[in-house]
């Protein structure tokens, strides 16, 4: 009998005391570190299990005030009608894990590309690498009209709608293309590889109820494998 893997088991048995009300609907639960131990996992295989049940609707998780448990059958309600949404998913199909390495945010004038997007002359920036696996793996930059937020949080997480949302931005839909590129000098630097390395650059585009154009994240990520899909 194949041997289940560690990760999928740590993610059973925090679904089985979900839905047997062990862990209450709104309990709050204690940080990655101390659910590792708890369940005698690294932390790598409880984050895995965290997104996976964040997906499920079963855990809400937000930047700065842990991770809550969701109603089961809301979950489920979700899950039978909805598409699963694409995101970034390296070659075994787990979904690719980013932490904050290194942020700065600041203010400056739009260009002109931005400039007809926004409508505006004058941006919040944020500008951040992102490790994986402890490497330097991605960047992005993330703008919003200074009149919505005059600055953007350093310690804010990658998740764009969950930046926005901390913000108290009100946010209708995002908009997410996905291209190929290669890194010029400025970003080899940046993400300390070779020059011309194959590029994925997820570009969202955040929307408010009338369509207006709140936000825009554009994410470089080195290749290597990766794919983006559900």
């Amino acid at each position: 009998m194949a041997r289940v893997p560690l990760y999928k088991a740590t993610e059973t048995e925090m679904i089985r005391r979900i839905k047997a009300g062990e862990w209450a609907v709104g309990l709050r639960l204690p940080n990655e570190f101390g659910l590792a131990e708890e369940f005698g996992v690294s932390q790598g295989t409880m984050r895995r299990a965290l997104i996976t049940l964040e997906g499920l609707g079963l855990l809400a998780r937000k930047p700065g005030r842990g991770t809550v448990v969701c109603a089961p059958a809301a979950a489920q309600d979700h899950q039978e009608n909805s598409v699963p949404a694409p995101q970034l998913r390296d070659a075994s199909g787990a979904p690719v894990i980013l932490d904050v390495y290194r942020a700065r945010s600041a203010t400056r004038g739009a260009d002109d590309e931005e400039l007809a997007l926004f409508g505006t002359t004058r941006l919040a920036t944020l500008e951040r690498i992102f490790h994986r696996n402890g490497q330097r793996a991605a960047r992005d930059l993330v703008t919003i009209p200074e009149a919505l937020l005059p600055v953007i949080d350093e310690d804010a997480g990658p998740d764009l709608a969950e930046l926005l949302q901390d913000a108290g931005l009100v946010v209708a839909h995002i908009e997410e293309d996905i291209t190929a590129a290669v890194t010029t000098m400025s970003a080899s630097v940046a993400l300390a590889c070779d020059r011309y390395t194959a590029l994925l650059v997820l570009t969202r585009i955040a929307r408010d109820a009338k369509g207006n154009p709140i936000a825009r994240q554009r994410l470089q990520l080195i290749a290597d494998g990766m794919r983006y899909g559900a």
